[in-house]
This record gives C-alpha cells, sequence and structure tokens, in this order.
C-alpha cells in the first residue's frame, strides 16, 4: 500500500472512530492456537463492523483478503497494520498464520502450492470449495467467545482429544464448507455480534448447538491426538527411545510411514491383518493425503496410533504378520528418519540378506529330496526363507537412495563436527562419482574446474531429493566447495574438491576406495553393492 493511500484509510477510520492515534478501542489479543483468519472476524465484530467493512477501512477498498487462503498467505505489511491497530505485537500476529508451523511441522513453507499437512481450502472468490476447516462442536459451546483454531487446518486433526469426539468440517444442518468470514453477508442489516463467527454462513446453523452423536473412540487414537498435539505444540517429542526427538524428524518420519501403508501393495498385505481394517484406504488421492476427506483421514490416524502405540514393537508385530516389503514401506522420493529406517531396513528387508553358497546348496538338496523341482518359490513355501543368488552387476536408483540415506543418518547421530564434514563429503563424492560415472581415480584427482567443464548447465542445489542429472551433481560440489570444504583444512595449494582431513591434501584411490566400501558395509548393502563398478555401471 502507498503512503498516500494508507494516510486516507487511516483518516477514514479515526475519522469514524473519533479517534486520534491508531490505536482502535478494543484491545483484542489473538487466543492460544488461534488462526489469523479466526481473530481478525472476532476483532472486527468487536468494533462492530462487518469483516470486509473493517478490511476495507484498514487495508483499502481494493485489498485482496478472503479471495486467498489468509491463514497462509497473509503479506507481512498486513499484520503489520493489524498490529497496529490493535496493540498486539507483529510476533504475537505471526504466531496465528500457518507458516508460523515451519520447521516445526514442515520443513519448509510453500505458500502458492501444496503445503505439507495442511488441509487445502480450495478458494474460489471469496468461497471455499473444500472443507478445510475442522471444529469441535465441544470447544465451542466451552469458549466464552468461540475462535477457530490453527489445529484445525491440519490433516492429522480429526478428533478432538479433550473431548474425544469427531471433529467436522462442515455445517451440519446444510452441509456446506465452513467459511466464518462469511457468517456476517447474510444480511445489509445484521448487525455483527459475538458468536456470529460460529454460525454457518449459508443456513445461519450455530455449531455450537451440534447434536453430536455418540463415538467409540479408541484409547490409542486419544493418545496418538495428544502426542501429535504435544510435538506441535513444544517442537520436540519422547519417541523411539529419544526424550526429546525433534518434532521435524518426528512428523517426516510419520508422513514416511504414511506413504508406506497407503500403498497399493501394502494395502493389500494389511489385509492378512487380525488388528487392523483397511477398508477406508482404498481411495486415497495420490496428491497426498491431505486431500483425503475427514472420515478417510480418522480412519487412517485411527490404524497409525495403533501401529504406532508399541513404537517399534507393534509396527515390527504387523510387518512380520503381513509380510510387509521394505520396498513398500520406504515412501519413494521420501526422506526416511533414522527412527523409521532403522525398523523397516532391519526388519521388512530381513529376507533380502545374501545366502550363503553352503545354505543355497543345502536347501535346494532339500527341496530336491521332496521330490520337487526346485525354485526360489518353492524355497520360500517349504523354508520360509527367500533366495538371493544371482550376482548384483549394476546398482538400482533405489539402492543409490539407500545408501545416502544411510550416510543421512551417520550424520545425524555424529556430534564432532569434523567427523560430520568427512561424511558429507563422502555422501556427495560417491554421488558425484555415480551421476557422472567417475571411476574412484577420477574423483579423487576432480577439480571444480574439470566439473563445470564437464557439466555446463546450473542448478540450484537442493538435498530434498538425492542429485540425479549431471547439474544437479553439479550443484552438490559447488555448495560443499563453499560451505563444507574448508573444515577440513585442505592445503591452500591443493586444488582437489575431496581431500583428506589428515593429509590436507587431495584424496588418494584408495582412500576413495575404502570410504565406499566402509559406506556400504555400514548400510548393510554389501549384496546389493559388490564393488565401486557396478555403483557406477
Amino acid at each position: 500500500m502507498c503512503p498516500v493511500k494508507a494516510t486516507c484509510v487511516s483518516s477514514c477510520y479515526d475519522t469514524l472512530l473519533g479517534l486520534s492515534g491508531q490505536l482502535w478501542p478494543v484491545h483484542l489479543q489473538p487466543k492460544e492456537d488461534e488462526l489469523l483468519s479466526s481473530w481478525i472476524i472476532r476483532l472486527a465484530h468487536a468494533h462492530g463492523y462487518k469483516v470486509q467493512t473493517m478490511c476495507s477501512m484498514l487495508l483499502g477498498s481494493d485489498a485482496a483478503i478472503w479471495n486467498r487462503d489468509i491463514d497462509q498467505l497473509a503479506p507481512n505489511e498486513d499484520l503489520q497494520r493489524l498490529s497496529t491497530i490493535s496493540g498486539a505485537s507483529a510476533e504475537r500476529i505471526e504466531q496465528t498464520t500457518l507458516r508460523s508451523l515451519e520447521g516445526i511441522l514442515f520443513e519448509k513453507h510453500t505458500p502458492n502450492g501444496i503445503c505439507r499437512w495442511i488441509v487445502p481450502i480450495g478458494v474460489f472468490h471469496r468461497s471455499r470449495r473444500r472443507p478445510g476447516l475442522m471444529f469441535c462442536p465441544e470447544c465451542l459451546k466451552e469458549d466464552p467467545e468461540p475462535y477457530f483454531r490453527k489445529t484445525w487446518r491440519l490433516a492429522f486433526a480429526t478428533i478432538c482429544a479433550e473431548h474425544a469426539c469427531y471433529l467436522l468440517d462442515v455445517c451440519p444442518n446444510c452441509h456446506s464448507p465452513l467459511a466464518p468470514h462469511r457468517s456476517d453477508m447474510q444480511s445489509r442489516t445484521v448487525f455483527p455480534k459475538a458468536g456470529l463467527n460460529a454460525c454457518c454462513w449459508k443456513c445461519g446453523f450455530d455449531y455450537r448447538k451440534t447434536i453430536e452423536q455418540p463415538h467409540l473412540l479408541e484409547e490409542s487414537h486419544v493418545r496418538f491426538q495428544e502426542k501429535l498435539e504435544h510435538a506441535l505444540k513444544n517442537g520436540y517429542v519422547e519417541w523411539a527411545n529419544s526424550p526429546n526427538m525433534h518434532s521435524l524428524v518426528f512428523f517426516e518420519g510419520l508422513r514416511v510411514l504414511i506413504a508406506g501403508l497407503t500403498s497399493r501393495q501394502t494395502r493389500n498385505r494389511l489385509k492378512r491383518s487380525t488388528n487392523i481394517s483397511v477398508a477406508e484406504l482404498s481411495d486415497f488421492p495420490k496428491n497426498g493425503f491431505e486431500f483425503a476427506n475427514l472420515p478417510s483421514r480418522r480412519e487412517l490416524f485411527s490404524i497409525l496410533a495403533k501401529v504406532t502405540e508399541r513404537w517399534p514393537e507393534s509396527f515390527v508385530d504387523l510387518i512380520h504378520e503381513c509380510d510387509l516389503r521394505y520396498a513398500d514401506l520406504k515412501g519413494d522420493g521420501l526422506r526416511r528418519p533414522y527412527w523409521y529406517e532403522d525398523v523397516i531396513h532391519l526388519e521388512a528387508s530381513a529376507r533380502r540378506i545374501a545366502t550363503s553358497d553352503a545354505e543355497f546348496n543345502s536347501i535346494s538338496n532339500a527341496v530336491i529330496a521332496r521330490n520337487v523341482k526346485f525354485s526360489a518359490f518353492k524355497a520360500k513355501l517349504l523354508f520360509d526363507r527367500k533366495l538371493h543368488w544371482q550376482p548384483v552387476t549394476s546398482v538400482s536408483d533405489e539402492i543409490y537412495d539407500e545408501l545416502l540415506i544411510s550416510i543421512d543418518h551417520e550424520i545425524a547421530r555424529t556430534l564432532d563436527s569434523k567427523d560430520r564434514a568427512v561424511l558429507i563429503r563422502d555422501k556427495i563424492m560417491f554421488a558425484v562419482g555415480r551421476v557422472l560415472k567417475l571411476s574412484q581415480n577420477e574423483l579423487a584427482c576432480l577439480t571444480l574446474d574439470k566439473v563445470r567443464q564437464r557439466v555446463t548447465n546450473t542448478e540450484v542445489a537442493d538435498f530434498y531429493n538425492n542429485a540425479k542429472t549431471p547439474a544437479q551433481a553439479k550443484a552438490w560440489v559447488e555448495w560443499y566447495w563453499e560451505n563444507i570444504r574448508h573444515q577440513l583444512e585442505p592445503s591452500e595449494s591443493v586444488g582437489h574438491v575431496f581431500t583428506s582431513i589428515q593429509s590436507k591434501k587431495g584424496l588418494r584411490r584408495s582412500a576413495v576406495g575404502y570410504r565406499f566400501r566402509r559406506a556400504v558395509d555400514a548400510a548393510m548393502l554389501t549384496r546389493e553393492i559388490a564393488e565401486y563398478g557396478a555403483w557406477v555401471k
């Protein structure tokens, strides 16, 4: 907003209110966990204005507020203006936005696209086509002044743990999606009053009068919901033998677990379970569970509560009962935190362990002795042992990702800064070697100029996904050169990209081979990665 326009707007409402300053008479503060949109509505009604009237007075008649998801897309200048007239600090108002969950629930907020864990509301002009805002009738009843929580925009919010009841996302009377900012548009003569925001914008039904049907919520679901909300509020959670796991690591792992449980192959195998039902998981949207309807999400998190109730024992039991596979549980394209990867790598891929020659001969002779033609299927049927005897001559992208993820886990567990720098060097070195098809000797002699001569196009370094193209590998090398290499304290005259922390010179070919074999052994991929030549083939 230009300064002249801002002055005119300020003069307008100062004159109307008879004020000499910019602070409005009702100093309404956001409530705990309140959404920005909810607070704006209450602020307008507290001053006797309709929502759109106040927004026009405050931000200008052409201000676009409600034709977008304001809880995600609120500009900083709008927040500052709200701070000026309400007396609430800019930091407190920022906490009402969904982007305040960055670094707690998701790594990076994406306001102009699909944001992880946030249910979209489908804005069209000033209406909402999707039920992206939930509410608990009991919470609204108990509020001295009803308001909508930030948590009620999140995909895992399907029940109210406090009242052990279902959340709703449409009007119980007319089944319209919630749009509280339109509650005062029913008539030109409606005078905004307290509690109007808890009424349906379309039929006027008061959500607080909802007669909730009794639901028998499982205790495991309620406890799981409490754990999710605790992690969101505090930024840490007690999980997987860690008393204070960072919430971001916790939620990232849950997301991969969800992807694994909702894959088609896993759903088919889960039908064998005697403890959970997967009927509601059959039609999950491919673009993310945030787009699933509320009953499907509720069923999903009810299942998730059972699977994680005694972590990892309950999940391991499910893996064995339904013979779940690592390939189906790993969540393609998603980073797997150590607390999840360690379990599925050990339990769901146990039958992928290489078969020794002696064991293979013993099993095959036992199969033939039963007058049965030998096959791997017959061996598994008779001895519950899946055989792997075919030599691996090349490494798939799946195994490539597994090795780099294993190094990531080592990095996460390492506290010494020098050791971390060495592991980061190894990760980037092995990725660059594979993508650019470099021998161990070429890796040892690699310089930044050689990389730039080999790859002319450029990309921004992205560590959310593993490098798969030459441009991505080049971006990794340049990032490493600027941010990590100096931590290994190389000699000034050394131009090699990858250097030794002991000699301060470029790595020798034998050192590259040693570090590669060490990483493969640590990742338990000795069968899948027989040699470095297979890695780059």
